[in-house]
């Protein structure tokens, strides 16, 4: 393990929550892990990771306390942020992770700011109007209020920062799109011994919340019309379009919608698959895919936006044309994603699985911290 930062140098990290096990949790466990530094949070809820069984062995900080009522959380969490957070005044280096640059207020102005974006907020720049058409219309007025004061305080603190690393070429051109700032793009890693071929079973599989920004309805609507194809939904309890997935799904036979607390369940239910299908609005970087390559997996996407930085089409994923509808979805599995054909792929996903490897990753975030 690379220890190269200066032993008199104190280094933080702070992530707004740990909310579930999705990929953005693991992200910093391992970016924790990669720079051996204390960790803080607004915090770390019952359904996310145990940090000290993950050998988080450094300081474990929580601002704020557990909530999910989305908007609720996100007031309570920038007051945390703002108010909550001297202590990094103890610091040479401060790692800000998603949206908690309200903090940076709080940190000496040499101390060393790097703010790792994984996307700015969706909910001010490009997925505005898709935020805005889900709010009941009497709580417009109030949402477009809060949206113009985080939007100012974002766009004050990300001024503050010496260096922002982006998690794609995606990422980094919707930055400089919507605030013109340069970045540097360092790619989030995967565990390669952590994701290995074990076996092909009878079954696809999706993780993501189920919310209208992943589409997940439309995977239920073509398995649906294949009643002889197995999919496997991994969800979380808390997701917003959970009850109306459910009820579009008709409780099919083939659909097994599943909430996964554990992580090697997770890792399981990858490597035992055919394929992996993820088709989500525009979005920045997902570890996933990369994971399940990692397993010897294909995947299924929409050929559109940072996806094409990872892919090889047809050797190690298969990209559905943009302006995809349901068959499209239908006629990919049917015809490229078949159980045979995925077998011929996966020497193809291992190999290209090692160009985004943990040891690389590694080397480059301490040599950004370091220099």
């Amino acid at each position: 393990m690379i220890k190269d930062i200066n032993k008199d140098e104190k280094v933080c990290i702070l992530h707004d929550t740990f909310l579930y096990k999705w990929g953005w949790e693991r992200f910093v466990i391992m970016l924790q892990k990669a720079l051996q530094c204390d960790l803080s949070t607004g915090f770390i809820s019952k359904w996310s990771f145990d940090l000290k069984a993950e050998w988080v062995n450094k300081k474990i900080i929580e601002v704020s306390s557990e909530i999910f009522a989305k908007w609720f959380r996100h007031i309570k969490l920038k007051f945390a942020f703002l108010f909550k957070t001297k202590f990094l005044q103890e610091y040479d280096t401060v790692i800000f992770s998603w949206d908690c640059l309200s903090a940076v207020r709080n940190v000496k102005p040499w101390t060393k700011k790097i703010y790792f974006c994984h996307t700015p907020p969706r909910y001010l720049y490009d997925l505005r109007w898709e935020y805005l058409k889900k709010v009941k219309w009497y709580m417009r007025p109030a949402f477009e209020i809060i949206s113009f004061i985080f939007k100012r305080m974002y766009e004050s603190d990300i001024k503050k920062m010496d260096l922002i690393l982006t998690n794609s070429e995606n990422t980094k051109a919707r930055l400089k799109r919507f605030l013109w700032y340069d970045s540097k793009v360092l790619y989030p890693p995967v565990k390669l011994w952590e994701f290995k071929w074990i076996k092909q079973e009878d079954y696809y599989v999706s993780a993501s919340r189920l919310a209208h920004a992943k589409r997940i309805w439309n995977i239920v609507k073509a398995f649906v019309k294949m009643p002889n194809k197995k999919i496997k939904i991994i969800f979380w309890e808390n997701d917003p379009q959970k009850e109306e997935i459910f009820a579009l799904s008709n409780w099919a036979k083939n659909i097994e919608f599943i909430t996964f607390p554990w992580n090697i369940w997770f890792k399981e239910c990858i490597w035992n698959s055919i394929a992996w299908i993820c088709i989500p609005i525009n979005e920045d970087f997902w570890m996933i895919p990369v994971e399940s390559m990692a397993a010897w997996k294909p995947v299924l996407w929409v050929k559109e936006w940072w996806i094409k930085e990872t892919v090889i089409h047809n050797e190690t994923w298969y990209l559905i044309p943009e302006g995809w509808a349901v068959k499209d979805i239908i006629y990919s599995i049917k015809n490229h994603l078949t159980p045979e054909k995925c077998l011929e792929m996966k020497w193809n996903c291992e190999t290209r699985a090692k160009e985004f490897s943990y040891e690389e990753f590694e080397k480059q975030i301490n040599n950004y911290v370091n220099n």
